[in-house]
């Protein structure tokens, strides 16, 4: 399945808030989330583009998408079991 074909299970947008609350937004709502679930998240540039992507790899999540939105980026993120 294509990204732009993706079946989105919850959306989040976190603008406008400082990188750490708006990272920790998007683990708590991936948390809720079944495995292999896909979250679209709406960030802002800057440091929020640097650390939101890079910690929720370093968790096991998917990156699928990630592109220029209104006034930020919009990422797809799949959920990904926990690492053992």
């Amino acid at each position: 399945m294509t990204p732009s074909r993706l079946r989105v299970d919850q959306s989040l947008d976190v603008r406008g808030l400082e990188s750490p609350a708006a990272y920790q937004k998007a683990v708590d709502e991936l948390k809720r989330m079944d495995d292999n679930g896909v979250l679209e998240l709406y960030i802002d540039e800057g440091e929020a583009l640097r650390a939101i992507p890079f910690g929720l790899r370093a968790e096991g999540h998917e990156l699928v998408v990630s592109e220029p939105a209104q006034n930020g980026i919009r990422l797809l993120v799949r959920k990904r079991a926990p690492l053992p």
